[in-house]
Parts: C-alpha cells; structure tokens; sequence
C-alpha cells in the first residue's frame, strides 16, 4: 500500500486514508529519520499474559497489580 503524506501547518502528518483507517485513534507510533526517510512503527501493547509472565517466580502478582491490569485491558478493548 503506497500514498502521500502531507506536513499540515500545524506540523502534523496527514496519512492517507487508506492507511490511516488501518489504525485506530489510540494508536501510538515510534518515528525516526534515516538520512531522508522517515519510519513510523505503530507500538503494539503487551498481551496480559506477557506482562504477568514477567512477574518474578515464586511471587504471586498482588491482587492489586492484577485489578490493574484487568481494568487496563478491558479500556484498550472498549477504545477498539
């Protein structure tokens, strides 16, 4: 899929919207230029299993920690 960007006055990045109805609003992205070419690399959140398959061995996940998580995924879902 290939189109134009354009640089609006208010120096934001115009996509295409062809490309741009791929993503949704809550989308983040890390960007960095190379000589002449600008990378945009949408960041893709961790699945809850990654994150509480970090938690050290041997410990449980505070019931806290886990309440967290649950209402953090459960606003991702509803954002999509």
């Amino acid at each position: 899929m290939i189109g134009i960007a354009e640089l609006t006055p208010q120096r934001t990045i115009k996509l295409p919207d062809d490309i741009a109805d791929r993503f949704r609003l809550t989308d983040r992205f890390v960007v960095w230029l190379e000589a002449d070419t600008l990378h945009l690399k949408r960041l893709t959140p961790a699945a809850v299993t990654d994150i509480v398959a970090q938690a050290p061995d041997g410990e449980p996940v505070p019931l806290e920690e886990i309440n967290q998580i649950v209402h953090e995924v459960r606003r991702r879902r509803r954002a999509e």
